[in-house]
């Protein structure tokens, strides 16, 4: 059963795909009811992310991602979530001193379970070069068919960061299940147009490690 639908998300994966530039032209404006968003994944791996925007007063969207993967002899291979539901509900309030609140759930259709998450985020300007940005979230791991929510994981985040030459100071601590970690991670990061560049200590107190990172963003 598992590898018949998820063949038939395959076939309807890719004919979606194929199809996505003239769509995802329609469905490019945020203000468009209409969320459409085929993405490559990975070698031979696509993900279809399907949705509507709501007119509230916050910020809603709620729909579907279909995933599907093959391998290089073009056989389908039956992927971990090959349908996932997911919702988010947002809202920003003020303008020198902005605040913003963020509610997201998703859930796996075929295992059950999913993953729920709050988060609220200030930010204000220091000084006429610096703004300051405190971002707090808790997020929960549950299982529909066990009826249970478990690992709690609470974060907060602070950032300084400098508008004029896109540079940010980012430390983070965190309080789970697993124990409190008063600071997790430390780190630099500075963006030039789409790219981010990071370097950070991650647990810079007990067994510190050093990572980089390279992140890309594009829309359209």
């Amino acid at each position: 059963m598992t590898r018949r639908l998820t063949t038939r998300l395959a076939a309807v994966g890719i004919a979606f795909v194929c199809a996505g530039p003239t769509l995802q032209a329609a469905s490019a404006a945020d203000d468009d009811p209409l969320i459409w968003a085929p993405a490559k994944t990975g070698t031979n791996a696509y993900r279809l992310r399907l949705g509507m925007r709501f007119p509230w007063n916050w910020d809603a969207s709620t729909g579907a991602d279909f995933a599907m993967g093959a391998a290089p002899s073009g056989k389908i291979k039956p992927v971990a979530a090959p349908v996932r539901l997911w919702g988010t509900v947002s809202r920003k309030s003020g303008r020198a001193a902005t605040r913003s609140s963020q509610v997201d759930m998703d859930f796996n259709a075929l295992s059950g379970t999913g993953n729920f998450g709050a988060a609220t985020a200030r930010t204000w300007m220091v000084t006429p070069t610096v703004d300051a940005e405190v971002h707090r979230s808790i997020a929960l791991q549950c299982n529909a068919y066990e009826n249970r929510c478990a690992k709690p994981r609470l974060t907060q985040t602070a950032r300084l960061a400098s508008p004029a030459t896109r540079t940010s100071l980012v430390a983070q601590g965190e309080l789970s299940s697993d124990g409190i970690s008063g600071l997790s991670r430390i780190g630099l990061e500075q963006k030039f147009g789409n790219l981010q560049l990071g370097a950070a200590v991650v647990d810079p107190l007990l067994a510190p490690r050093s990572v980089f990172d390279i992140r890309y963003s594009l829309k359209w």
